[in-house]
């Protein structure tokens, strides 16, 4: 028993270390420095790309544009808008909500005291996924 639960968490940190994290950010915006340190220690070493239009990428990726943000980055088969904190993202990526194509957390959301992170489906909707 020991020993199945353990090739279990060798076989799922393997499927973690062999994502690849893209951050796609437009050219003139940077994304913060605490949270680019949080996603590499706890998520994935990023590769930043920097785009002239990222607004397009959001577009034919699927995004709603009330939930667009600073930066998109994509992880395996999933996206996340903006700096969604990665705790969340683990959360997500556990889960793989069925039908979902990632999570937002809007612009909009920046100033709020108490912030919702959206998930995203392949259909466009949304809906609250957690707040913090």
């Amino acid at each position: 028993m020991k020993k199945t639960a353990l090739i279990l968490l060798m076989l799922s940190l393997a499927d973690a270390e062999d994502l690849k994290l893209q951050i796609y950010k437009p050219l003139t915006g940077s994304c913060p420095a605490s949270w680019m340190t949080e996603m590499e220690m706890t998520i994935a070493k990023p590769e930043i790309v920097s785009l002239t239009d990222v607004k397009s990428l959001k577009h034919s990726i699927g995004i709603p544009r009330e939930l667009y943000s600073c930066n998109t980055s994509v992880l395996g088969d999933y996206v996340f808008e903006g700096n969604v904190p990665p705790a969340v993202i683990k959360k997500f990526m556990a889960e793989k909500p069925e039908g979902a194509i990632g999570l937002s957390l809007p612009a909009s959301q920046n100033e709020e005291a108490v912030k919702k992170v959206y998930i995203i489906y392949a259909d466009g909707t949304y809906k609250i996924y957690e707040t913090f």
